[in-house]
């Protein structure tokens, strides 16, 4: 499979069989897509190299890094990385997070986390560029199904942060403050985003420490 294969199948969802979508997925050639199945649809995007989102990117896993770590939450972050549950769903979000129990629930080594075997991750992110319709809709509904606690969408556009969690009654809520980092709030990482737009990483950094040892 080339590129000019596959181009005609990015950034929409297509319906296909899971073992035509595992075939692609999973050629070498996909090394630089990211890739998604669900509800009978497979969806492929180019990884994002754009400036705006990497940026973002980057403060976004710094920032609950450096928030878990000060407030002593067991957790560990992955970049990228693919999830998968055989013959139903696959997904591969800009970060993920293992918090409390389950920080330590997938084994070195593991390329694509199988979710027949392992746990889900407690929080996906999606950093919004040019995918904010697509993040607000079918990812949105996909996480939702496989009950995934906690999802944000960061929007680069309009530097806000759109975060759903599952209630207690299974019914999906729109919040401001994390269930599952308790103690941080929405509105501090949305000012740490926008104080980046006029200052360098070093001094956004700074400032957001500041903000979580006060």
């Amino acid at each position: 499979m080339t590129l000019l294969q596959v181009q005609p199948l990015l950034n929409t969802w297509q319906p296909a069989s899971w073992e035509e979508f595992v075939k692609l997925a999973d050629d070498p050639a996909s090394a630089k897509l990211k890739s998604y199945y669900y509800s009978g649809h497979m969806r492929f995007e180019l990884m994002s190299t754009g400036s705006d989102h990497s940026k973002d990117h980057a403060l976004m896993l710094f920032a609950l890094s450096f928030f878990a770590a000060h407030q002593g939450i067991r957790m560990t972050a992955k970049d990228g990385c693919s999830y998968r549950k055989a013959g139903f769903d696959e997904f591969q979000p800009d970060a993920s997070y293992y918090i409390g129990e389950a920080a330590d629930a997938i084994p070195w080594g593991t390329r694509v986390v199988d979710l027949e075997k392992y746990p889900i991750p407690n929080l996906v992110i999606e950093i919004s560029a040019t995918s904010l319709g697509d993040d607000l809709g079918a990812k949105r509904f996909q996480y939702e199904d496989l009950s995934i606690p906690e999802y944000w969408i960061v929007n680069v556009q309009a530097i806000k942060i759109l975060a759903f969690a599952i209630a207690n009654d299974g019914s999906i809520r729109h919040i401001r403050a994390s269930h599952v980092l308790p103690g941080l709030k929405l509105e501090v990482l949305e000012q740490v985003l926008q104080r980046s737009r006029q200052e360098n990483q070093s001094a956004t950094t700074a400032w957001l420490m500041a903000q979580f040892r006060a």
